[in-house]
């Protein structure tokens, strides 16, 4: 998201609204500035003081002791976007047909940028053909309506209608604001460590987390691209709008990743696969001797990029090599023998398990471009302008 977006919260009066604030936190720290507007229904779930310190502005309220005639239309001039979050059915439907009884429906129908609705309700009113007609009509007008969650709600029942996790709407309302570089591309990633089973309760992995892997996901969706991520056991959350196949073993995930290059147009691989497996897969959980070693023998997996780099096709291909120096000779050995067109570097002690990292980039015709110590979100959007770049695409 680009710095000091402005976007107006539009909170309307269902029992979501208390997530409110940590959403007001997740757009500040992807560096946009935020104001609130509370309908007098949704003051009953959060209040003015928490949404006043968290914003740092005054919480636009009907009140009519103060002069808040035009506030609507100073809001309307001053925000990017205009997001209502919770919007529930009553306000959904004041939204669709014109009706500007408060403070957040009058800004909704004088708003002319970008108006974001997040749904949250009941499954009954979220399914009722009033709703469905009312959300169909602001689509068509070009009003961004997110999806809604599925699963145990407030009330008790279960089913469609719940908000989506906050931080796929910040995730939303970025794609909004990003250059779609690679928009109506297929992008394939692998991400994560493998494990490589040695009995029932052992096995062999590694220290990678997966958040590169997360973060190029991300970058990705938000480019315009049609995701899918092949994931080892990571920790590291995946965007909820792309789509995850999750593995254990590199086996499996060259097995996957088969399948799923067949209809990528690019592939980059992030995950950190285990070199080596065991030989032997005990069935037993083996126990210890306390006076006997224990030597387990271990055998090459295969090199998925390696594999994927002969059967290209037109396609293009992403390596990760991570290495414990800064020297150029063996990624630059690594990117011809898998064929890859882009060669990501990055350091050990730099790379595995935090937030930020610092990679160089080298390509097949000798070139290299740079990127110093950053957050690993910010790399991943440097590793797919490069990419954008290197395929000559442009905006979508």
């Amino acid at each position: 998201m680009a710095a000091h977006l402005r976007i107006v919260l539009g909170i309307s009066g269902g029992i979501a609204a208390y997530k409110t604030p940590a959403l007001v936190r997740l757009f500040q720290k992807s560096g946009a500035e935020v104001k609130a507007v509370c309908t007098p229904a949704a003051r009953a779930f959060v209040s003015d003081l928490t949404l006043r310190t968290i914003t740092g502005h005054p919480v636009y309220i009907d009140d009519p002791l103060r002069d808040s005639d035009m506030e609507h239309i100073a809001l309307a001039k001053w925000a990017d976007f205009c997001l209502v979050c919770p919007a529930t059915a009553n306000t959904i439907a004041k939204i669709t047909h014109g009706i500007a009884d408060n403070l957040l429906t009058s800004l909704a129908l004088s708003f002319e940028k970008r108006l974001v609705i997040a749904p949250a309700m009941n499954t009954g009113m979220w399914q009722n053909p009033a709703t469905r007609e009312n959300i169909a009509l602001l689509v068509r007008r070009g009003t961004y309506v997110l999806p809604v969650g599925d699963g145990d709600l407030a009330c008790g029942d279960e089913g469609p209608g719940r908000l989506i996790e906050l931080e796929t709407i910040v995730d939303y309302v970025n794609s909004l604001n990003t250059p779609k570089l690679l928009a109506r591309k297929k992008v394939l990633i692998s991400s994560g460590p493998t494990w490589e089973p040695i009995d029932p309760v052992r096995g062999i992995t590694n220290r990678s987390s997966g958040k590169m892997g997360a973060a190029l996901a991300r970058g990705a969706w938000l480019a315009g691209a049609q995701v899918t991520v092949v994931s080892g056991p990571a920790a590291a959350m995946l965007p909820g709008a792309v789509k995850v196949i999750r593995v254990t073993t590199a086996l499996e995930m060259l097995h996957v990743m088969e399948q799923e290059f067949a209809n990528a147009d690019i592939c980059i691989m992030a995950a950190a696969v285990a070199d080596f497996r065991p030989g032997e897969y005990l069935s037993e959980k083996k126990h210890r001797d306390q006076n006997a070693p224990w030597n387990i023998e271990l055998i090459s997996n295969p090199d998925i990029a390696e594999h994927l780099g002969r059967n290209k096709n037109g396609r293009f291909l992403v390596g990760f090599s991570l290495e414990i120096d800064d020297g150029d000779a063996r990624p630059l050995e690594k990117m011809k023998k898998k064929n890859c067109d882009m060669m990501v570097v990055n350091r050990v002690e730099t790379s595995l398990e935090g937030d930020s990292s610092i990679v160089r980039i080298l390509y097949p015709d000798n070139t290299a471009d740079h990127c110093g110590f950053q957050g690993k979100k910010e790399i991943a959007l440097y590793i797919l302008e490069r990419v954008a770049a290197r395929m000559g695409f442009s905006h979508g």
